[in-house]
């Protein structure tokens, strides 16, 4: 991996990308996945769940043709309601 001259990871685009989506509730974190992607081809695969089973993750993986793409669909996950946190 190359980097930046301000230290950030040099992407290519288009590229592969994967977002961690944290919530507690998978039905609801699924839905919101598939209102911020549309019609965009994604794979949404089961993570991990806490040890309370509170908590669950998804993995959210696309091919994303800009920063710009990648940075709005990252904001908008994180800020449906569904979802507690976006890695």
């Amino acid at each position: 991996m190359t980097l930046d001259d301000d230290g950030k990871p040099h992407l290519v685009y288009p590229c592969g990308w994967e977002y961690r989506v944290i919530g507690a509730d998978e039905a609801a974190m699924r839905k919101a996945i598939g209102q911020v992607m549309g019609a965009r081809p994604h794979l949404v695969q089961d993570g991990n769940e806490s040890r309370e089973k509170r908590w669950r993750s998804l993995s959210v993986t696309l091919e994303v043709q800009t920063e710009e793409e990648r940075d709005t669909l990252h904001v908008a996950l994180r800020d449906h309601d569904a979802v507690r946190m976006v890695i």
